[in-house]
This record gives C-alpha cells, sequence and structure tokens, in this order.
C-alpha cells in the first residue's frame, strides 16, 4: 500500500525535489536540504519516476552505480536504464505496477539493469509506491549483485576443492593397486579442473629410464614405452633437473617451441601444459603432467592445489614402493614399516585437517550468507557490509590455511642441500627474524655460549628456531620479567639436546602431544593458523631428530629438540 511519510508531509521540499514549485522555498530551504541529504547518502542506489515513467530524482549512489553525471538522469525515461532487449517488457510491467501500486520486498527479485555504458549487471530492485496530495510516483531500490554473485561462486569452488581433496584423500589410502588408485584419482579431478591427457612418469636416475605408470589421453588409457630421458628428453628432463613446476600456457606457441624441448609422444591437439616434480625427500622420482586442449587453461590457485594433489601422489607412490621393498629386503623390514607407517598416518592427518578444520570457515561463510540476505531485504546496508566483512575474513583465513598447509606439503619434497651450521649461527638468525616482536613485547633472550655445531638445511633449521621463539613470544602471556633462554645439554648417552625454554603460560600436560598438530592453537585468540609447531616437528623430524615439550600451566615451557651433528657425514 502507499507510503505515507510525516517528514515528506510536512515540507514541501518533496514537492521541489520532483520538479515542482514550492509555495515556501526561501521559508523550507532547510529541510530541503536536510531530505537531499538523506536520500544522498544512503548507500542503496534509489531512483524516483512518475507514472509515464520519467526520471525526477536519482540519488549520489544510483549516479555512480549507474555511471551517470549528477542530475544527468533527470527527464530521462525509467526504461534507459533496462537493458535494450527488455524494455518492451518493462514498460508493460511498468504500467501492471501503476494499477497496482504495492510495495514489494528486493530479496528474491534479482534482474539486469543497465549502466550509461551499455554495461548490463545483475541487480536486486524493490519498488516503493509514493503519494503526495494528487501526485504518484514511484521509488525504485537498485542493489548490484555482481559481487555477491561472484563471491558466493568463490565459496562453491572453495567447497569444491576441499571436498576434491577429502575425497582424493580416501581414494587414494583406500589400499588399491596404485594404477587403479590413480585411475580412480583422475575421475574425481576431472570434475573440477579442465584435464584432456593426464600422465605420471617414474624416473630411475640409476638407469636414466623413464616409464609410465599413468598415461591417459583424450579419454583413451595407453602404455607409451619407456625411454632414457638424456635421450629423449622432453619436457620431464626439464622439470627433473630444475626439481620446479613447469606452466606453458600455449605448448604451439613459436617462442615456447623454441625455448623448450616439446617431445610428442602421441598425437593430440594439446595446448596448455602443467607438469609438476614429485619429490621424495631430496629426489625426483617422476613427474605429474596435466594437460588440455584450450591455452591458457590453468590458473595460479588451480597450480597449488594441483601441487598438493602432487604431495598425495607421491605418498601413495612411496607406499607402493615400499609394500614391493619389504617383500625383497628382509634386513631392513622394521625400518621400511615404521616409514610406511609414518606416510599413512600422515595421509591420514591430512585426509582429517581436510575433512574437518579446513572446513570450519565454511560453516561460517555459509551461516553469513543467510544474514546478507536478510540485510539486503531490509535495506541495513550497514550490517550488509559487516557480514560480508565476516565472510571475506573466513575466506581470507581459508586460504591461508591453504597456503601454509601447502608449506608443510612441500617439507620433505623440497629440502637445501645439507651442510655444516655452528648452530649459534641459527640462533642468531632466527633471533633476527623475530627481533621486531621481541623488542615489541620487551623480551629478554639469553643464549648459551659454545653450542656445537650441526649437520643439515640451513633454512629449514632457522625455521625451526624462528617458530620455537614466536611461539614462545605469542604465548608469553602477561609475564612481568619476559624470558627466553635458548640453550643445549648433554645426556648421558653422549646426544647433544637442544632447547628453547620461556617463563610465560605454559602447557598443560594433557595437551603435550596436541599442539605439534596441525591447526592446534591453545589460546584461539592468538594471531596465526596453529600450524607452526607441526612445521617444527615435520622439519626436525625429517633431519632424524625428534622434539618433545615439558611445561606445566602457568609455569613456562621448554621445547626440546635432537640434531644431527656435523660429525655425522
Amino acid at each position: 500500500m502507499p507510503i505515507e511519510n510525516d517528514l515528506f508531509q510536512k515540507s514541501s521540499c518533496v514537492a521541489r525535489l520532483f520538479g515542482k514549485k514550492s509555495r515556501k522555498e526561501a521559508v523550507l530551504s532547510a529541510s530541503e536540504t536536510y531530505f537531499q541529504e538523506i536520500f544522498n547518502r544512503n548507500p542503496v542506489a534509489m531512483v524516483v519516476s512518475d507514472l509515464s515513467g520519467q526520471i525526477v530524482f536519482a540519488n549520489l549512489q544510483a549516479n555512480r552505480l549507474l555511471g551517470y553525471e549528477a542530475s544527468e538522469l533527470i527527464g530521462a525515461s525509467i526504461e534507459q536504464l533496462t537493458p535494450e532487449d527488455a524494455r518492451g517488457k518493462h514498460e508493460a510491467q511498468r504500467a501492471n505496477f501503476n494499477r497496482h501500486p504495492v510495495a514489494r520486498k528486493m530479496a528474491g527479485r534479482e534482474l539486469n539493469a543497465r549502466r550509461k555504458d551499455g554495461q548490463v549487471f545483475p541487480a536486486e530492485i524493490g519498488l516503493v509506491p509514493l503519494n503526495f496530495g494528487d501526485d504518484a510516483f514511484i521509488l525504485a531500490s537498485i542493489v548490484d549483485l555482481a559481487e555477491r554473485h561472484w563471491m558466493e561462486a568463490e565459496i562453491h569452488r572453495r567447497a569444491n576443492e576441499l571436498d576434491l581433496l577429502y575425497r582424493l584423500s580416501l581414494t587414494l589410502a583406500g589400499g588399491e593397486d596404485l594404477y587403479h588408485a590413480l585411475r580412480a584419482f583422475v575421475s574425481e579431478l576431472k570434475k573440477i579442473i579442465a584435464i584432456d591427457a593426464f600422465h605420471i612418469g617414474l624416473y630411475n636416475p640409476e638407469t636414466d629410464v623413464f616409464s609410465y605408470t599413468l598415461f591417459l589421453n583424450l579419454e583413451e588409457d595407453l602404455r607409451p614405452p619407456a625411454r632414457k630421458l638424456h635421450e629423449k628428453p622432453g619436457l620431464a628432463l626439464e622439470i627433473i633437473a630444475n626439481k620446479k613446476t613447469l606452466y606453458l600456457e600455449d605448448i604451439q606457441d613459436p617462442q615456447t617451441r623454441r625455448d623448450h624441448h616439446i617431445l610428442v609422444i602421441v598425437e593430440a591437439p594439446i595446448r596448455a601444459y602443467l607438469g609438476i616434480p614429485l619429490i621424495s625427500g631430496e629426489r625426483v622420482i617422476g613427474v605429474m603432467s596435466v594437460q588440455a586442449c584450450q591455452p591458457s587453461a590453468y590458473t595460479q590457485e588451480q597450480i597449488r592445489l594441483l601441487e598438493t594433489i602432487a604431495t598425495q601422489v607421491v605418498i601413495t607412490i612411496e607406499k607402493s614402493a615400499l609394500l614391493e621393498q619389504l617383500q625383497q629386503e628382509l634386513s631392513d623390514r622394521q625400518q621400511l614399516i615404521a616409514e610406511l607407517e609414518n606416510k599413512n598416518a600422515e595421509l591420514e592427518r591430512f585426509t582429517y585437517t581436510v575433512s574437518h578444520d579446513l572446513k570450519s570457515p565454511l560453516v561460517t561463510i555459509s551461516g553469513y550468507l543467510g544474514f546478507l540476505e536478510q540485510s539486503a531485504a531490509q535495506g541495513n546496508m550497514e550490517r550488509f557490509k559487516k557480514d560480508k566483512a565476516r565472510i571475506e575474513n573466513s575466506v581470507i583465513r581459508m586460504q591461508a590455511m591453504l597456503n601454509e598447509l601447502l608449506e608443510l606439503s612441500r617439507i620433505g619434497r623440497i629440502l637445501n642441500e645439507s651442510e655444516h651450521i655452528p648452530f649459534e649461527n641459527l640462533v642468531q638468525e632466527a633471533t633476527e627474524l623475530v627481533r621486531g616482536r621481541l623488542d615489541g613485547k620487551k623480551v629478554i633472550i639469553y643464549s648459551h655460549p659454545d653450542f656445537p655445531a650441526v649437520y643439515g638445511d640451513k633454512a629449514r633449521l632457522i625455521e625451526v628456531l624462528q617458530n620455537l621463539l614466536d611461539n614462545a613470544v605469542k604465548y608469553m602471556g602477561a609475564q612481568a620479567r619476559p624470558r627466553i633462554e635458548v640453550g643445549h645439554q648433554r645426556t648421558p648417552e653422549g646426544q647433544t639436546v637442544f632447547f628453547v625454554r620461556d617463563n610465560g603460560m605454559g602447557i598443560a600436560p594433557e595437551h603435550h602431544e596436541r599442539v605439534f598438530g596441525l591447526f592446534n592453537k591453545l589460546d584461539s585468540s592468538t594471531e596465526g593458523t596453529g600450524i607452526g609447531l607441526a612445521l617444527v616437528k615435520r622439519i626436525v623430524e625429517l633431519h632424524g631428530g625428534k622434539i618433545w615439550v615439558e611445561s606445566e600451566a602457568g609455569k613456562g615451557a621448554t621445547f626440546y629438540f635432537t640434531l644431527p651433528s656435523a660429525e655425522r657425514l
């Protein structure tokens, strides 16, 4: 039903707004200014037209959204704001609305609007009839839905990726033989990524033989013969030699063909090529290749997803290889079984993380999507923006978690060359990396003298100390005299044990194992995703050491760890 507003009735500025002269202009100019300020400050685009469809008013937000200058819309037809092919239909709908002028809510009424430059965009439009004396008008509220559609599509895409990772983890951990596990894996992958060819080749550096475990080409399952890479290198040798992902947006491009040695195994109209090294420890064991018939088929986010998946493929391949080796080398049975169990445990932790921890931001996103609809329906743009910000924060947090999970997966696949390192050098460099945080909380750091040298990956070992120092500062609590001690001690067996000790909040004994898990945070209010100690544990174990914590709540914490000494070559 028509809306009657006391402000409109009492101020003749409404009449002036719609192009009619007021008898009391001088007296009510202040009211007019106030009325226009209300409209122009409204974050929703608002356009007022008369019953003939002539626009009599548009606020600042409407001009910005539709691409017009101030007052440029005044006198234009409302059909000018609709797509050209819909104008006849719109005139009929407007005539029908004039016969039955009833306010219509914006929620759920998705239409298309047209900007001055001809660009058409999805919009949610609400209509309200206005009566001022004998004059009737229509107030249209316009909300651009393009950003909301993008956000919903992005959420849907990320949900599909997480679901894919979960199903792939189950597929690869299912106990099938390597060929059938990888075959099922490709079927799942094709649901969200363009794949016209998929190859997994394994490389034996001792014999220089590169053989295909799986070779799918345009839905055809082939078995190309093995080849010696240095005789017929192709892109595989380039990837293995560089230990880096290679993405060629168009292998038919003449410059690309000049820069890379492209070997055609099977004739196919392939354009985009992506090759990812399969790295186990410090050794490249093969290449995973994804290809498409259209150029530029893969985005950077899809490449990162495929690199994460390549890690699972490596784990599956290693598991298969270890099982075969167990049958051949009985003397190494216990060592191989332990390694296999570690790989399976890592795969299970990865599956749990994808199915549980990484889905929690999606729950937040899903909940606030409902609030967005309510806010839009009520025209409450302040709450709309707050809910939108919460969704964006959840998306950003989910991306951070995926990135850190990818970083965790890379540890063990990509290691720098080991070297002899004075441990005090590691302490100094790690301390400088967290200097800002230490100084910000006035933490005193004490380092023992006469550290022994160690043997390992310098960059990764600095990362160990950096994370331990950063963790100590983060959980220092309200300690009046914060202090961190970095030291070492000898066991009765003569082994050196390094430690980082703080006098902060401490950790209750029941949480000692939990702190090394993925995304586990004892205090949810602290920054970060909770993956730092998981990274530390992974790096230490890859160096052949171990790490543990001794602590009580309120009495500080000491993280102990062992590393290979410089005497080990």
